[in-house]
């Protein structure tokens, strides 16, 4: 009952690594244009605007502003949804940073290979001259991190955010393939309550992100969100009466959700200068 979450740098092969651990492990496979369907179809944005969280349309969040965060609470809750029902391998460019530190059955993993092989890569998987795979590699590194750390706020070159860091350019993708399944295998048996449960609060918390963005009157109201066990948080200044009913009713509907109490954050005042 292991959650495999695979980061690919452009070019690195990372989906098709995804594929055969998936295959061994006999999970189900989530891509990125799989999630970008679903997020579609669940909460009525086109999937071309969610290139923006994961994989396409360099410089796009730019242009969105304050929607970027809308669109990555939607993300978030699909992916989410799926990494809560275990037995799954995510495959993306930006997925592992959204597994909880406290999930201890769940991998995190980025592969990664030399400049030269993923031109080499794209060449082939984009049908693009070298001088144009070079640009569009060194593009794309700049722009999924740039974004990532803008909508996201990590950066998907710290080490710290991965189990397992790969160079697929050293071995056949099959040999890797059989080490992450069986290391899947191994910390299926570390999964005690404590870890399902940090999984599963950060599930709910996701989902109800999503609810209160997808809400007209709600949206980007500025609301902290904490969860514990079915039990919902929803920490604001902005969440005074009748907002903070308006608030919990929509809450309330989120599935999973057994409660939810609204603390008032008290505004902070004007600077004074002296």
């Amino acid at each position: 009952m292991a959650v495999v979450a695979i980061g690919q740098q452009i070019g690195s092969n990372g989906l098709e690594v995804g594929r055969l651990v998936a295959t061994q492990l006999q999970y189900a496979l989530l891509t990125s244009d799989e999630i970008a369907a679903q997020v579609a179809n669940e909460y009525d944005v086109t999937a071309e605007q969610l290139g923006l969280v994961d994989e396409r349309e360099p410089r796009f969040w730019e242009r969105l502003g304050s929607d970027s965060a809308r669109l990555v609470a939607y993300f978030c809750a699909v992916v989410m949804k799926h990494m809560a029902s275990c037995r799954v391998v995510v495959v993306g460019r930006s997925i592992p940073v959204l597994v909880p530190p406290q999930t201890r059955h769940g991998l995190r993993i980025r592969t990664v290979a030399p400049f030269s092989a993923r031109v080499q890569q794209v060449m082939r998987d984009e049908k693009l001259a070298t001088a144009a795979a070079e640009r569009r590699v060194r593009h794309c590194d700049l722009e999924v991190r740039a974004r990532t750390q803008n909508t996201m706020g990590a950066d998907l070159e710290d080490p710290s955010v991965y189990d397992w860091i790969i160079n697929t350019a050293t071995r056949p993708l099959p040999w890797f393939a059989l080490s992450i399944a069986e290391f899947a295998g191994t910390i299926e048996r570390e999964a005690d309550e404590d870890s399902k449960q940090a999984l599963s609060d950060s599930c709910l918390t996701a989902q109800v992100r999503a609810a209160l963005m997808a809400h007209p009157k709600i949206g980007h109201a500025p609301v902290t969100v904490k969860t514990r066990a079915g039990r919902v948080v929803l920490t604001s200044a902005s969440l005074v009466p009748p907002w903070d009913s308006l608030a919990t009713s929509v809450v309330q509907r989120v599935p999973g959700v057994l409660g939810v109490q609204v603390e008032i954050e008290e505004a902070a005042g004007p600077i004074r200068i002296v």
